[in-house]
């Protein structure tokens, strides 16, 4: 693309988001508005092991809040983010659509009653290899859809109980992706919580897990018995802990149940009022990112730091690691009695990212993000991006 090209579109996304400074304007505090434009280098487009392809993208990222005090007790908030991508280098397709909704409602009935529910949304075309939001790997089109909702009632001042329930859909593009990895995934728990004190909460929960495939033998069912504690040792200090057993039945007869113990704790310090460091671990057994198999043991790490260099000079790590174990008894035999050893796959991602505050609503950033996936089923990649960009909130 030549340089011309480059900057005449630059020049129309930034017009693009010029609208977004007048309406605000005239906005109140119910609405809230912002947009990201990114210029970023990219070493490998498509994931590959060798034969690597960089470019140049331009990504445009405008979103929209509103939030809505509906009288006392009920609260309602929106947020849309359509993403556009823009690709220099990228055969057959240089651009790219994704898009964030988001719905959240809380109300509360009585003192002592509330309820919360919460929809996500997201359709993303040829997505990046980990998303934050969801699971999916695979380079094609997809849509997915998460409900949760719980309602929560204080029996007295230091016991509780709630109920929730979550609704969730992956559906693909490509037909032939969707007739192995298109899933439904119900879930209902129960918990019974008491706070001993205003700092601790200590709770014990049942959670009942069921996924369908469109691949009917793919499919499992999953109980959750387990506890959990939920403490602030100071203002600077916060942690979460959760333990227990979980049995997962298989759809697949041929393929034995299996019980495991899952885990997952965070810790939250803040040492200054310029610093915060979050922290977790988590292991469970969880659905297969890689067809055939049925089920995958997964550990996960992660790390992030968020410090103020200065009053306008920010500062943002991150870090996570995971590792998924594969068994070759959990595999969905194929017609041709094709059979698959044990396996594991490995991902780590890092990124940076600093930022300066030009003013309250406008701030330049310098990112920088790495992927490195090894596997003993798919290609081994790493992949690095680097991006310079304008942000503004209003």
């Amino acid at each position: 693309m030549s340089m011309k090209r480059t900057f005449g579109l630059a020049l129309a996304t930034m017009m693009f988001s010029t609208p977004m400074v007048a309406m605000s304007e005239t906005g109140s505090n119910w609405l809230q508005l912002k947009n990201r434009l990114r210029f970023e280098y990219d070493d490998n487009i498509y994931e590959r092991g060798s034969d690597k392809t960089d470019s140049l993208k331009i990504i445009v990222q405008p979103e929209f809040h509103v939030n809505l005090g509906l009288q006392d007790a009920t609260f309602l908030g929106l947020r849309y983010r359509p993403s556009f991508f823009y690709w220099a280098d990228r055969e057959p397709d240089d651009t790219d659509w994704h898009h964030d909704f988001d719905i959240v409602l809380n109300h509360k009935f009585a003192p002592r009653t509330t309820l919360g529910l919460k929809n996500t949304l997201r359709y993303a075309e040829r997505p990046e290899l980990v998303d934050r939001d969801v699971r999916v790997q695979s380079s094609a089109d997809y849509l997915l859809n998460s409900t949760d909702g719980n309602l929560e009632h204080f029996l007295t001042p230091a016991v509780f109980t709630r109920v929730g329930g979550r609704y969730t859909i992956l559906r693909f593009d490509d037909d032939a992706l969707a007739k192995t990895d298109d899933y439904d995934v119900i879930a209902a728990g129960l918990t019974v919580g008491f706070k001993p004190a205003p700092a601790s909460t200590v709770f014990a929960d049942y959670r009942y897990e069921e996924t369908s495939y469109d691949l009917s033998t793919r499919g499992s069912e999953s109980h959750f018995l387990g506890v959990g504690l939920e403490q602030t040792f100071n203002p600077a200090l916060i942690g979460t802990f959760r333990a227990g057993w979980q049995n997962k039945s298989f759809d697949n007869p041929s393929i034995s149940d299996a019980d495991d113990p899952y885990f997952d704790a965070s810790v939250t310090f803040l040492p200054s009022p310029r610093t915060r460091i979050t922290t977790g671990v988590g292991y469970s057994m969880t659905e297969a990112d890689v067809f055939p198999f049925a089920s995958q043991d997964r550990l996960q790490f992660f790390a992030s730091v968020s410090h103020d260099l200065t009053a306008k000079i920010g500062l943002n790590l991150a870090g996570a690691y995971q590792k998924g174990e594969y068994k070759g008894s959990q595999v969905i035999i194929s017609e041709d009695g094709k059979t698959f050893p044990d396996g594991e796959e490995e991902i780590v991602q890092l990124s940076g990212r600093v930022s300066y505050m030009i003013n309250r609503s406008n701030w330049i950033e310098l990112g920088y993000q790495y992927v490195d996936l090894s596997s003993d089923f798919r290609e081994n990649f790493d992949r690095n991006r680097i991006s310079v960009g304008w942000r503004t909130s209003l």
